[in-house]
C-alpha cells in the first residue's frame, strides 16, 4: 500500500512537471494584527482579496511540456518591475523542474543499475 502511494505521489509529482504556470497580480491585501485575521494563511488573504476584487491579475504565462504557451499582459498596470519579477519567476520555475527532472532521472538510473 505504502508504493502505491509513493508511486502515485511520483506521478502526480511528474504531471505537476509537464507545465510552468506564473501569474503576477497587482493590488493591496491586508491584515490587522490582533483580529481574526492575523491567524488566517496568506494563502487564505490572497485567495479572499482574489474573490473580493482588491487585486487584479496582470501577467499570466503557462508553458506546457510540448512547448505550447500562453501569455497574458494586462492593458494597463505593468511596469518593468513587475514584468521583470514575472520573467524572474518563470525562470525560477524552469531551475526548480530541471532540478526535479534530473533527480528523478538520478534516482530511475539508480534503480535500474
Amino acid at each position: 500500500m505504502a508504493l502505491e502511494n509513493a508511486f502515485d505521489k511520483l506521478k502526480d509529482g511528474l504531471e505537476d512537471l509537464g507545465s510552468l504556470e506564473i501569474r503576477s497580480f497587482s493590488g493591496d491585501i491586508s491584515a490587522v494584527l490582533g483580529t481574526g485575521n492575523a491567524n488566517q494563511s496568506f494563502k487564505t488573504l490572497f485567495d479572499k482579496a482574489i474573490k473580493d476584487g482588491k487585486i487584479s491579475l496582470k501577467m499570466y504565462t503557462r508553458l506546457d511540456a510540448d512547448g505550447d504557451s500562453d501569455h497574458f499582459i494586462a492593458d494597463s498596470g505593468v511596469d518593468e518591475g513587475m514584468a521583470a519579477g514575472h520573467i524572474s519567476a518563470f525562470q525560477m520555475g524552469q531551475d526548480i523542474r530541471r532540478t526535479y527532472i534530473e533527480l528523478f532521472r538520478d534516482v530511475a538510473q539508480r534503480i535500474v543499475k
